[in-house]
C-alpha cells in the first residue's frame, strides 16, 4: 500500500517552482552587492593602512629658498629650508624642516647642513674667522665645511643646489649623526 500512494502523488520540479526562481536571484543581488559593499570598504582601508610606509627614506627634497642676487659673494649665509610636511595621515603647511649654510660662488652656490655630525647639536659661523664652529663639543669646521678639529667623525653634509629661475633650490636631507659615513635617513 505504501508504494501505489507514493507514486500517486508526485512533486513538481525545484527549478520549475517560480518562487525558488526568485528566491536564487534575491541571492545572486545579495552576493554581488556583498561584494561590491566589501570592495568599496577595502580600497580606502588598504590606503590608510599603507600610507604610512610610502614616502622616500633616505630621498631628499628640493626646497626653493633665496634668490640668487640676494647671496653676497663668498659669504656663508643661514637660511631656514621650510615646506609642507607630510607625516603618515597628516599634512603640515610651511614647516620649517630645518637649515643650511649657503655660500655663493660666481652663479654656483655650495650648502652644508646647520647640523652637527657629531651628535647634531646646531652648527654656527666660527666666532674667531672663517668657517664653522660646534660650541657643544668644539668641533671646527674650515669655510668649505671640511673638518678640522674637535669630536665630530666627518666634514660637515654637503646638500645638493642649483638655481631655478633666480632661486637657490636645495636639496635637504638629514644625514645620520656619529657615523664616519655620511648616511641619509627618513
Amino acid at each position: 500500500m505504501f508504494p501505489a500512494a507514493a507514486s500517486a502523488v508526485s512533486c513538481p520540479p525545484v527549478a520549475d517552482d517560480p518562487r525558488t526562481d526568485r528566491r536564487g536571484l534575491l541571492r545572486a543581488f545579495a552576493a554581488v552587492g556583498g561584494a561590491v559593499g566589501c570592495g568599496a570598504l577595502a580600497v580606502p582601508t588598504v590606503r590608510f593602512l599603507v600610507a604610512p610606509t610610502q614616502g622616500g627614506a633616505g630621498a631628499g627634497r628640493w626646497i626653493r629658498t633665496v634668490p640668487l642676487d640676494s647671496l653676497p659673494e663668498g659669504e656663508p649665509r643661514r637660511v631656514s629650508l621650510v615646506a609642507d610636511h607630510r607625516d603618515a595621515w597628516t599634512l603640515e603647511k610651511d614647516v620649517e624642516l630645518g637649515a643650511a649654510w649657503l655660500v655663493r660662488r660666481g652663479d654656483g652656490v655650495s650648502a652644508w647642513s646647520t647640523v652637527c655630525p657629531h651628535l647634531g647639536c646646531a652648527v654656527d659661523r666660527a666666532s674667531g674667522g672663517p668657517g664653522f664652529y660646534c660650541p657643544c663639543h668644539d668641533s671646527g669646521f674650515d669655510p668649505d665645511g671640511r673638518r678640522l678639529n674637535g669630536p665630530s667623525p666627518r666634514d660637515l653634509d654637503a646638500l645638493e643646489t642649483r638655481v631655478e629661475d633666480g632661486y637657490v633650490m636645495v636639496e635637504f636631507q638629514r644625514f645620520r649623526q656619529g657615523t664616519p659615513e655620511k648616511e641619509p635617513v627618513a
